[in-house]
């Protein structure tokens, strides 16, 4: 099945992107002042609506998205700030490890207040801006954000293995090699492939950091989504069900994948898909209670992601080694 070419890299393309990102920016700014004016709608529209449909844009083309996120572009104006100074292949690793992490750590806090506190989420948010802002100064390029450090990119990778659209790259016009390997923008269906490196032909991939992100994805989705909003007095709780889904996840993908040695690209798809899934499933009901939709519209958003991520499925595993 052949990617559909949209946005060639021209001069039209180029404005559009800048238009995009401006655009990203401005509406970033826009939220964490309605977080604090104006929390519930902010909230409601962010949760319910912009975050919903970011897994589903890293199926399709997540070119789009890293190419008008506005901590990306936030990263950029870094770059103007201090030198360009490159990562080691170690760092590169080490802050790629954090960056899972903090995915780890971050998205558990949803229930600890970041859900239902409209200005504790905006001085998150705000605090992970200035991480940008400072790892754009520190290192060339995105190399230690974007391509390292942002919570979002492991989801962003794994869903990304193989996007329906092929899209131009809306940042990083000329490549400078900034990041060592995995780069989403160089190579988006080959950057899995290169995380797992030499464990792909040995079977080993489940004990690479990314192997174990993919296979623990599925069951950290199903804890996350079983947990209610508890406040921060229950953190152990939610970390519990949230890790402890992770853990029986990886327990049981590592088990499967040492009893039926199934390829192990495919594998990595499978547990994307699943993940992808699991996700929509759990979220669609949400959603539409928490914007007082018909409930009639929660079993429309499951079939349209089983088909969708059925598709990419299909499309990823032709591509599987």
């Amino acid at each position: 099945m052949a990617r559909l070419h949209v946005l060639p890299p021209d001069d039209r393309a180029e404005r559009l992107w800048a238009l995009g990102r401006w655009g990203g920016l401005l509406g970033f700014a826009a939220l964490l002042l309605a977080l604090v004016v104006e929390p519930r709608p902010a909230l409601a529209s962010l949760w319910n609506i912009a975050v919903p449909l970011l897994p589903a844009s890293f199926f399709v083309a997540p070119a789009f998205w890293r190419g008008v996120c506005p901590l990306s572009t936030l990263n950029a104006f870094g770059n103007r700030l201090g030198p360009a100074r490159l990562m080691t292949p170690g760092q590169s690793a080490a802050i790629g490890a954090l960056g899972l992490v903090l995915f780890h750590v971050i998205v558990p806090a949803r229930h600890l207040g970041l859900n239902t506190d409209g200005p504790l989420l905006a001085g998150a948010l705000g605090a992970i801006a200035l991480l940008a802002l400072g790892l754009g100064a520190a290192f060339a390029s995105r190399s230690a954000f974007c391509n390292a450090l942002c919570p979002v990119l492991p989801v962003e990778r794994l869903y990304g293995q193989a996007p329906l659209l092929a899209v131009s790259r809306g940042r990083c016009g000329t490549c400078t090699v900034c990041t060592p390997v995995g780069c989403l923008d160089l190579a988006d269906d080959k950057a899995m492939r290169q995380l797992i490196g030499p464990a792909r032909g040995l079977g080993r991939w489940t004990v690479t950091p990314f192997g174990l992100f993919a296979a623990s994805l599925p069951g950290f989705i199903i804890g996350y989504g079983l947990t209610p909003d508890v406040g921060g007095h229950a953190w152990p709780r939610v970390y519990a069900a949230t890790l402890g889904g992770a853990a029986a996840s990886y327990a049981i993908v590592a088990l499967a994948v040492r009893l039926l040695r199934p390829r192990p690209m495919r594998a990595v798809t499978a547990c994307a898909a699943l993940s992808g899934v699991l996700y929509y499933w759990m979220t669609a009901p949400i959603v539409v209670r928490n914007l007082a939709l018909p409930p009639a519209i929660a079993p429309g958003i499951r079939g349209a992601a089983l088909v969708g991520i059925g598709l990419w499925a299909v499309r990823a595993l032709r591509r599987a080694d």
